[in-house]
């Protein structure tokens, strides 16, 4: 006997969009905030490089892109302003623009916003080094709430402002303030009101709040200035355990990473990395070096490996594949430049060294094969870049951006 299922055409049209939502870029570092997509691209350049589907000036910064829906959105700051830009992701033409006075604030570096816009639904929450947080209607740009972390919430920025990209998880946008009244917050993400918000008392560091699972709870892994520490984000921001880790300038600003019971984790300043074990009371070094060092650049997890640009402005970059469990290295190869951001995209590696070249490659525990490597930007590249739909959109701290068509 045969069963036959109908299926009316909203049904289809629901599981179709929620299939092509898979390709989209929503936050920092991507769909899951890892740096890691399904999507399938052509990281073949040795050929033909690939075409440029336009360019464009939006503002000095270092915050990075979001793709949703054909829609690319980025911050950047010019004459004094902060200007959020929302342009199409195929031809580069400015969908709507959104601007408030926010100073440069060019300390040792170019200045500008270091935060990347967080779509959710129709709805873009964007963060000001100052504190202005909005939350802004996807279509027009305009308006939806405004708070502001400092006025409001007591908020306590680092040296380099506020650096942590809003993260949305179900009914809530998390945000740290690092107030005096606690340092991780909890915000109805339609309203901007405060849920909940923790007790601890933490220095601001410079890292997005990375979200996984720790023993079944639902957790944000946060590296605040001098400690790194995991919410359970089911109890009010508990927590779960904490570790202290103080680099200078309190410049913990790479992403932390979990792993059956151990975390991964790293900062410049001759701190280098450590992974702990935090399966018990306490949690405990498994191993570490202090050569090894990643400043804002962030890594990237594939089963009980990390792999990422490891370097500083002191040592230079170097590509490596490290075993969580025992510290071992695979292999290691040099890089231009002391630092890159990375991405893996289907089976392929993609990093943008601090230099400007884009270089692709396919990675394994024995190695890695370039497979292409192009100069795409001028000047100093720290922001991570975006890939949705067939499009690696990228941007250098003066606000020069690209968009390539890296389509399979």
């Amino acid at each position: 006997m045969r069963s036959f299922i109908n299926f009316s055409p909203a049904f289809i049209l629901v599981i179709l969009s929620s299939v092509a939502s898979a390709a989209d870029w929503p936050q920092y570092l991507g769909l899951k905030g890892d740096a890691v997509s399904s999507e399938t691209i052509n990281g073949d350049w040795k050929t033909q490089a690939p075409k440029i589907l336009w360019k464009a000036k939006v503002g000095k910064g270092c915050g990075s892109w979001s793709i949703v829906g054909g829609k690319a959105l980025v911050v950047g700051n010019d004459k004094g302003n902060d200007i959020v830009s929302c342009r199409a992701a195929g031809t580069g033409k400015l969908i709507w623009q959104h601007q408030y006075p926010e100073k440069l604030v060019a300390n040792l570096y170019e200045g500008g916003p270091n935060t990347t816009p967080t779509v959710d639904g129709n709805r873009v929450y964007t963060l000001s080094k100052s504190g202005v947080l909005f939350c802004l209607n996807l279509g027009d740009g305009r308006p939806i709430w405004r708070r502001h972390l400092q006025d409001e919430l007591g908020g306590k920025p680092g040296g380099w402002g506020f650096t942590a990209s809003p993260v949305v998880d179900g009914d809530l946008v998390y945000v740290l303030p690092c107030s005096k009244d606690g340092a991780f917050y909890a915000l109805e993400k339609k309203t901007g009101k405060v849920a909940w918000h923790t007790t601890n008392i933490q220095r601001s560091g410079y890292a997005t709040p990375v979200l996984t699972n720790i023993d079944g709870k639902r957790a944000a892994l946060v590296f605040y200035g001098r400690t790194v520490v995991a919410h359970d984000l089911t109890a009010k921001g508990k927590i779960l355990f904490q570790h202290q880790w103080k680099t200078s300038y309190n410049v913990n600003a790479s992403n932390p990473q979990y792993h059956d019971g151990k975390v991964f984790f790293a900062s410049g300043y001759g701190m280098g990395y450590a992974v702990l074990d935090v399966t018990g009371a306490s949690p405990k070094i498994l191993h570490r070096d202090q050569d090894i060092r990643m400043i804002f650049q962030n890594s990237i997890r594939t089963g009980n490996t990390i792999t990422g640009v490891f370097g500083d402005k002191r040592i230079d970059a170097e590509l490596m594949r490290m075993d969580i469990a025992t510290g071992k290295i695979h292999w290691r190869q040099k890089m231009p430049g002391t630092r890159a951001s990375a991405a893996l995209v289907g089976g392929t590696l993609v990093f943008l060294s601090e230099t400007g070249e884009l270089i692709a490659g396919k990675a394994s525990d024995s190695g890695f094969e370039e497979t292409g490597r192009i100069e795409v930007l001028s000047g100093k590249c720290w922001s991570p870049f975006a890939v949705s739909d067939g499009r690696l959109i990228a941007r250098n701290n003066n606000g020069d951006a690209i968009c390539l068509d890296v389509r399979p």
